[in-house]
Order: C-alpha cells, then structure tokens, then sequence
C-alpha cells in the first residue's frame, strides 16, 4: 500500500498569538466572551484593561481561562479559534507560513433558532411546497411503523395500517410537488382538500416533512428558506484566516508513510462490541438471508442493536487451537514489548520509548486501512507531534468547515472522489442526522458524497437514499448494506466529527458503527490506555513524530499536605519540578484544556485554584516552539495545529452484487407444529445426546416407521446442549399420535434428569443457505446423512476414524469431478480458512503434523452391512445435490453439507474438528499427488 499525503492541509489557530498579552489583547477579549457567554459579558462589559487586577479572583479566573483558550487551544469556536487553508502545503525547503492577523468571521443563524420557526401547513400545501417522505417506514402486521422524535427522545411510532397513507408515502420517496403528487394521485377537488388533511395529519405525526422543514446537509436551511442573519438572531460563528505565503517542509513528514505502516501493524484492531453482538444474532435469527434494515433492527420481528456478545469454550486435543482474535494477540504483543521498554527505562523522568528502536512481532493479518483519514498534528522545532492520527475519513474533520468556503468543499469533495475512485463497486453515502440542537451546528455542512440518507430531515439531495430500501446482511462476519433501486453495495461514510456515541437511535448508531467496520480507523497508541494507574507516562517516539507526550498523575492532596494545606506559588513550583514536569504543561479533558507556564507565578496561581476543584489531575507536557512555523504580518507566533489528509487507492470494499436467485417462490418456507414437519428440540447434555439418539429417537424410528418419510438432526449448543430433531410426516394427521409417542419414548430420560426440557418448535427452513430450489433435496440429503451417523455411533469410533470416514467420502466426491477448480485446490481453501479462523501459529503446525502422523497409523474402521449401505445411499446423496447445484454455488454448498456432517459426527468442538479434518485431509491430497508425479 502506498500511503500519500495530501497536498492540501487545513490548519487552526488561537484567536491571539501565544506571546499576546491580556491586558493589550482585553477589547478584543471582551468581544469574544460576549459571543461565548451573554451573561458572563454583561459582568464585565465595563471592566477596563488597567482594573483586571484588582478583581475578584473568581471572576479573574474566569477571564484568565477565557484568554487562556483564546491563545493556546485551535480549536474553532466562535472567533476563539480560527481554521485555514494550506494549498500546495508540502514543499522541499522550510517557509514560514504567514497569515492574515483578523479573521474572517463567517456568520451563520444559529442551529437551535430552527425551533422558532413556525409555517402553516396547510398554506405551504395551497403554495405548492415539496413533500419529502419519513422513509423509516414499514409494514408490520396490520399497522406501519416509523421512526419518530419528540424533544430529543426517539420512539417507534405506529398507525394503523392505511393502503392510501403509504401509497403517498411511495409517492414522495423524493421530493414531489404538491401538486405533482395530486396529479399522481388522480384527485378531484374534493380529494384535494381531503388530501391536504391527511397530508396535516401526516406532517404532525412526522410521517412526512415539508422543504420548510430543516435539512442538516447541503444548501443552508436558513438560507434555503430566505431566513437571513440579522442582528436580533443568535449566531453560529466559523472564524477563518487566510495564508498570504509559507508551506510544510516535507522533510518533516518524511517519515510518516513509515509511521502508518507500523502502527498499521501493531495497534490492536477492535470491533465494536454492539457490531459482534448483532452479527451473532443476526447470524441466529436471519442465517445468510438478506432482509430490509428496518425488519432487522426492529425490537420484535428482528433483532435490535445493543451490546450483547457471546462466547464459547472447548476441551481435549482440538481445544489446544484457541480462538484468541487478532486484537488480543497483538494487544498482548504491544503492551509485553513497551512494559518491558517502560522497565528497562526505569520509568526515567524525561526519557523518550523510541517505537522505532523496540521490536516488535507485526501483525500481518491486519485489516486494510481507510481511503483517506487525518493525520492532526503540531509542529515543535523539526519535531512533529500528533494529537490524533486515523478515523474512517480525512471528511469527518473538514466536514463542517464546508459551510465556509468553496475551496474546503472542493477539497473536501476531492477526498470523496479518492475514496469512491478506490472502490467503484460500491457507493459511499453521508447520513443526515439532527437532535440535539445545541450541538447539531458541527453537523452542518454541505453535500460532499454523491449520496445522502436523511433520517427525520428533509433532503435537498438530487435522489436521496431511503432508509425502507436499504437491504442487510452478514456474509461470515461481514455486515453487508445494499440498495435495492441502486442495486450496488452502499457504505456510511459521515464527513462530521460529531460524537455518535451520544445517540441511541439505533438505526444511526448501526450506520455509523458500520463506518468503522472490517478496517482499521485507530492508529492512536495511548500508554495511559494501555498501563492504567501510573504516575508517570514517558514520552512515546517515532523518529522525529511524537505520539504521546510525556504524562503525570499527581494528587491534590500530595501537593497540599507537604505544604501545610496551603502551598505557595514557590512551593507549588518546587514540587512540579521535583517530579520532573515539563515547562509548559496543560490539564483538562478532550480539547478542554488550560496550558500552563511552570515559569510563571500568576500560571501556577491558576494552577492552584484550578486544582481545588479536583482531587487528582493528569497533566501533559506542551511543547512550544522556539521557531513558531505560523506567524501574522506582525511576525507574532501562534501555536497552530495541522489537519493533514493522508490517503491510498487500493480497494477497501469488495463488491457485492445482487444475489438474489430467481427461485420457485412458492416453496414453503416456515411449518408450525401440527404440520407436515414436526420439530422437537431435546435438552440434555453433549455427552448424553449419543445414546438418546441411539435410544429413544432410534425406538421411536423403527416404531413409527410407515408414518415418516423423512427425519434428520442436528447439534446445537445455543441456549443450551441439545439436539433437533426434525421429522417429515407421510401423512399430516398422525402429528399428535408422533408428538405423544416420542414424549413417551423421552419419558424415562426426562424423569431421571438425563433430558432437562423437550419442546415442540416451528420449522423455518434455511432457504438462505441452500436456496428455495435446493432446500429439498437438502433435507432428503440430510436424512440420508443422519441415518448413516446413526448407524455408526453404537460402533463408537475415535476421532481418528471419524476423520477417515470424512476422507472417504471426500475421495468419492473427487472422483465425480465436479468443481470448475481441482479438488485439492477446493480442500486447500477450506483448511485455510479454518486455520485463519483458529488463528494457528507454528506451534500449532507441529501439534498438527505430530497427530497427523498419529492419524496414518490408525487403522481405517470396517464397516458392517447396515453401515455400508447407509454410506453409500449418504455418498449418492451428497453429489447428486452437488450435481444439481448450479456451478458457481457448487463449492459454498460442499462446504456447507460437509460441516452439516461434521456436527453429527461429533458430539463437541465440531469447528476444531472440523478444522483438524481439513488439514489432514489436504496433507493426505498433497502426499498423494507428490506420490503420483514421482511415478
């Protein structure tokens, strides 16, 4: 992967120089408290320069951190902070980058005034306004379902179901005129005035929106709906400077293509914990169908979104291969290589770890990396220091600086083009999302992608998404969205830096989750994350880039007892220094924070009245720049900060078409008890299950055998260990007469605790995995496949034999020549799949081949008459289904019917025997094909 650096770089910088006094700087000061906080500025609007000194030290507090922010932290807000534009921002040689002193303050109506806004519906509808439908909708059972929001809080609002109501709602999926959607309509006069009811109707129930109501992408609303700034109206303020001159001496980045690579490797990768457990259990309830997003996430008919996970364990030889996941393993590597670092350093006070000089064991399994993400950084002295470095898109931090200026969009839409360039098979959309409306102005911005979904907003896209035609499904452990009308894979892609996470609308946390999927968006090591509990962190270096900055954990309590409860400046000072803090020092939480000089005595004051309120603070070392790389027209520095893109063209995304098989619809999918399937799922433990199945279920066969046509189990151990049993009537009236007979088989067992529980479920046939045409003779095979587990397990074969049985079979299906690919190449990918999935390191190798040898001495199990007959009905069964199969299913459905088969056979751990299998069965391809070559 070749990693590039974007040639253009948003920079922010502090309101006032970091050598700017308070006393000089006041006027300008005053302004920007009045725009931050109305009731402050009206305690100090009379206050002059010369009388700051003498006020209370509350309100000086106060006035020192405003000035405190206003000089040291870039983060825009109001006119404290101000962004700009680098273009052509890396060059060969060192230039100062010089700005522009003033800023230029874009105005803006502040985002919760939307709320003041009142229209008459029905005069919007007589004015021929556009109508934009709530596509949350959806049917279930006799009524529609939709997302909802009243003050802040979500719900899943229902109506009854109304043939009329949701053909407007088809109708208005883009937005129509009202009268378009009359003339769709075929309404007379007095259809229109009915029509302008329901439609009221509709808009209070949020069933449908108006274009007066607020779209948070795109075109301005207020500005849309000819709702200008004016002087009486609250304001969301983006301040901005220009560059007259300067640039980033690439050499100083040199070393950051390097860097990615690295971290690239050693960073564990994490997924979120709400995308496992949904994947579980949608893997559980859907299997491998694909269904509308909305039925999935729905509390009843699918299975929500939240935070469930579950796991498993397993014993004897195949429990050697653990399941540890690529980020525990390299969790555990990264934190062994830098705790023995922090050792051998002793935890010295203003030593600097080196990643670059520890060694590290890389992970070369890791997950691909965004098309574009941030790089934020200051510059100290050749020395590159980074605040953050990752996120799902270079977007998320520029987003909002769209609403500034062409030239940001541009670039930002430039971003967009990279990253739809590297993937065209599938399409990136922006979602559209407000509720909280004093936060909400970080989400404006303009339109970047080419595709937007909108959720509770009016849309002012050219064809929006909806949320009704988005598609979902799991694919392994690939969660996969996809647009019917555009019939493409779609992927989230959110330019805002909005915190999500503050959201419980599952449909947004899901999408924006969905961001972070499958790649990895974290590149950030933090040793306080790492190593909790430490007073103090070291300096954490790569080259010339620093990723942590030096850190202390210190006590209130420490510093105030050893000086009597009250320290003075000069005791304060000598304590900071005696645990060997850095000149410069800031404290607070995320970019809320105060830079303090250890230097100065009315700093450290400040320092003490801040640390009243605290019992204990971090404190992280600042680096201020002898040289600053940022100055005005007055050579005044600034303490700047570098947003610098950085991104590839490899594909991420692979492409997913629509699969959808043209099928005979009309196979029945779902059999409730008392119909032609019977189902019975039987609680006992996995080393019981044999002999209830050698016992009782055999009796029960034997007996009842002109009543069935067909029958087959399964092992399952979720909610408990047990076995299902499925059993296909010749004739539907003997169900209860079955359903008793077995219940009386199962008596004795169930009496004496050796079967916990017996239930009668409905059947829901997996015509997800084998597909409507195939999911009969699935079943037919699966009989053949259980009757000849059956047969063998009184002769109680080791594990060893099992595999050979599994080899047997496998050498009859390679002499039917049925795959496209050799057999050898098709058993190959299987095991490498397995040995991917088991995480097999060469340990595990050597364990493996050690047993194989073990494997080839065993004698292969002779079979009786009865088991004979049963396996060569199983062997004819398995590639007549393959034969049927269409050529580009042939492989997934050989999998599919072999680990069917490995689930009878053993009674535990199928996977990992399924996994030893595999490779003893390719060991033994490949040991034969070099055999055959040397003759």
């Amino acid at each position: 992967m070749k990693l590039n650096i974007h040639p253009v770089v948003i920079f922010r910088t502090p309101k006032f120089s970091c050598q700017a006094n308070l006393m000089a700087s006041w006027d300008e000061l005053k302004q920007d408290i009045a725009i931050s906080s109305d009731t402050f500025y009206q305690a100090i609007k009379d206050i002059k320069a010369e009388e700051l000194a003498g006020l209370p030290p509350k309100i000086y507090f106060t006035i020192w951190k405003y000035f405190n922010r206003a000089k040291y932290r870039s983060t825009p807000y109001g006119t404290f902070a101000s962004f700009g534009l680098l273009k052509d921002a890396i060059k060969p040689y060192p230039e100062t980058i010089r700005i522009n002193e003033l800023q230029q303050v874009h105005r803006f109506i502040d985002w919760p005034y939307k709320n003041n806004i009142q229209f008459n519906i029905q005069d919007l509808l007589f004015k021929n306004c556009l109508l934009f439908s709530n596509t949350s909708y959806y049917n279930a059972a006799n009524s529609i379902r939709y997302i909802a929001c009243t003050e802040g809080v979500f719900e899943l609002a229902e109506i009854d179901d109304d043939p009329f109501v949701k053909q407007i709602l088809e109708a208005c999926l883009k937005p129509v005129k009202t009268n378009d959607l009359i003339s769709n309509l075929q309404l007379d006069d007095a259809g229109k005035v009915s029509l302008f009811t329901l439609l009221e109707d509709m808009h209070a129930l949020q069933l449908i929106f108006t274009d007066y109501d607020p779209n948070i992408i795109g075109e301005d609303y207020f500005e849309r709906i000819n709702i200008i700034p004016q002087n009486n109206l609250p304001e969301y303020l983006i301040a901005q400077r220009e560059v007259s001159s300067g640039h980033i001496d690439e050499s100083l980045l040199q070393h950051v293509p390097e860097l990615v690579q690295f971290l690239h490797k050693v960073v564990p990768q994490v997924e979120k914990e709400s995308l496992t457990g949904f994947i579980n259990r949608f893997k559980k309830k859907f299997e491998k169908k694909e269904v509308p997003l909305l039925l999935a996430l729905d509390p009843e008919m699918g299975v929500g979104y939240d935070e469930l996970e579950q796991a498993g364990d397993q014993d004897d030889f195949v429990t050697r291969f653990k399941h540890n996941t690529d980020h525990q393993k390299t969790e555990i590597e990264l934190k062994s290589v830098l705790r023995n670092e922090l050792i051998a350093e002793s935890f010295e006070k203003g030593k600097t770890l080196f990643l670059n000089k520890s060694l590290f064991k890389l992970n070369e399994n890791s997950r691909p990396i965004p098309n574009s993400f941030s790089l934020m950084m200051n510059i100290c002295d050749g020395v590159v220091h980074v605040d953050q470095i990752g996120g799902v898109t270079a977007n998320a931090l520029s987003g909002r600086f769209t609403l500034a200026g062409k030239d940001v969009l541009e670039n930002s839409i430039e971003i967009a083009r990279i990253e739809q360039n590297a993937n065209p098979e599938v399409l990136f959309f922006d979602v559209a999302y407000t509720v909280e409306a004093n936060v909400d102005n970080i989400n404006r911005r303009k339109l970047i992608y080419n595709h937007q979904l909108s959720i509770l907003n009016f849309d002012t896209s050219h064809d929006p998404l909806s949320l009704r035609d988005i598609m979902i499904s799991v694919n392994g452990d690939e969660i996969i969205l996809r647009s019917e009308k555009l019939g493409k894979r779609i992927v989230p892609k959110m330019a805002s830096a909005y915190n999500y996470t503050r959201s419980d609308l599952s449909v947004f946390r899901l999408l924006c989750d969905l961001q972070h999927h499958g790649i990895q968006t974290n590149l950030n090591i933090c040793l306080k994350a790492l190593f909790p509990g430490l007073a103090y962190y070291p300096r954490l270096q790569y080259k010339n880039i620093v990723l942590n900055e030096a850190k202390w954990q210190i006590k209130k309590e420490n510093l105030f007892k050893a000086n009597n409860d009250q320290p003075s400046v000069q005791q304060c000072r000598a304590y900071l220094q005696e645990i060997g803090l850095s000149p410069y020092f800031k404290t607070g939480l995320s970019d809320q924070t105060l830079c303090f000089n250890l230097n100065s005595d009315e700093d450290l004051s400040m320092f003490m009245q801040y640390l009243q309120k605290h019992k204990e603070v971090s404190l992280e070392e600042v680096c201020l720049p002898e040289e600053s790389l940022i100055k005005d027209q007055k050579l005044q520095p600034y303490f700047g900060q570098f947003i610098v893109g950085l991104y590839h063209t490899e594909k991420v995304y692979r492409e997913v078409t629509n699969t959808k098989r043209r099928e005979n619809n009309a196979v029945k999918q779902i059999f409730l008890p008392g119909r032609e399937w019977l189902y019975f799922e039987i609680y006992c433990h996995q080393q019981r299950a044999d002999q209830i199945l050698t016992g009782p279920i055999a009796s029960f066969l034997n007996t009842h055998e002109e009543n069935i046509r067909q029958w087959f189990f399964v092992r399952y151990h979720e909610n408990g260990d047990h076995l299902r049993f499925r059993v296909l009537l010749n004739n539907i009236d003997d169900g209860y007469k079955l359903t008793a007979a077995l219940s009386n088989d199962l008596e004795q067992d169930l009496l004496a605790g050796l079967v916990s529980d017996v239930q009668i479920k409905t059947y829901k046939r997996e015509t997800a995995r084998y597909g409507n045409d195939l999911i009969e003779k699935a079943e037919e095979h699966f009989y053949r496949d259980s009757q000849f587990v059956l047969s063998i397990i009184e002769s109680q074969f080791s594990n060893f034999n099992k595999y050979s049985l599994c080899a047997a079979l496998a050498h009859q299906i390679q002499k039917a020549e049925l795959f496209d690919i050799a057999f050898l190449e098709v058993i190959k990918i299987m095991s490498n799949s397995f040995n991917e999935e088991h995480h097999l390191e060469p340990a595990d190798f050597k364990k493996l081949n050690n047993q194989y040898q073990l494997y080839r001495k065993e004698n292969v199990p002779d079979l009786n008459e009865v088991q004979i007959s049963n396996f060569k009905l199983f062997v004819a069964s398995f590639i007549d289904i393959l034969q049927v199969c269409p050529a580009e299913r042939r492989i997934r459905l050989f999998s599919d019917l072999m680990h069917m088969h490995v689930n009878r056979l053993f009674i535990k751990d199928q996977r990992s025997h399924e996994m030893v299998m595999y490779y003893f069965l390719l060991k033994e391809l490949q040991r034969k094909n070099a055999t055959a070559k040397l003759r």
